[in-house]
């Protein structure tokens, strides 16, 4: 999965990031798992690159730096549509990311002092019908969260 994030001017930032993603030993909260089992919820690291295959799971008591907020059906969806390039997805995803966030943090996003970061199929991960685009919150400026921002109103 491809990674890109919005910002309230709505420029699109690109996170560079590697394929896997390892836990230090001794942090028994954090656990990688696949791009591909997120669900709404859960905490994590971001990627340190713009493809993950793995990501780092937290616990949302603890410092974490985004939190899965929706999962939106890609347009098209069907096994056979051929990928609609990494720009399309990231308009789907703007759209539909920005209009999820009120619901789930329970304030407006230009209002909030959060911001919206998502993650995207890649062209390799669309061959293998990865059809799903993950809304992430993440706090602004990179600063660590230490609880979750769900109905937070932050």
């Amino acid at each position: 999965m491809s990674v890109r994030s919005s910002h309230k001017t709505k420029v699109a930032r690109l996170f560079v990031a590697g394929g896997l993603i390892l836990c230090a030993i001794g942090l028994g909260a954090c656990q990688g798992s696949s791009v591909l089992d997120l669900k709404v919820g859960d905490c994590l690291m971001l990627p340190d690159g713009d493809e993950a295959v793995t990501i780092e799971h937290a616990s949302c008591f603890e410092s974490h730096e985004a939190e899965v907020s929706a999962l939106v059906d890609t347009d098209p969806k069907d096994a056979s549509a051929l990928f609609p390039g990494e720009e399309a997805l990231a308009l789907q995803a703007e759209t539909a990311c920005v209009s999820s966030f009120e619901s789930y943090v329970g304030t407006p996003y230009v209002l909030s002092s959060l911001d919206v970061t998502w993650l995207l199929p890649t062209k390799s991960s669309w061959g293998e019908g990865d059809r799903q685009i993950v809304c992430l919150v993440n706090a602004m400026d990179a600063q660590p969260l230490t609880s979750s921002v769900k109905d937070s109103k932050l």
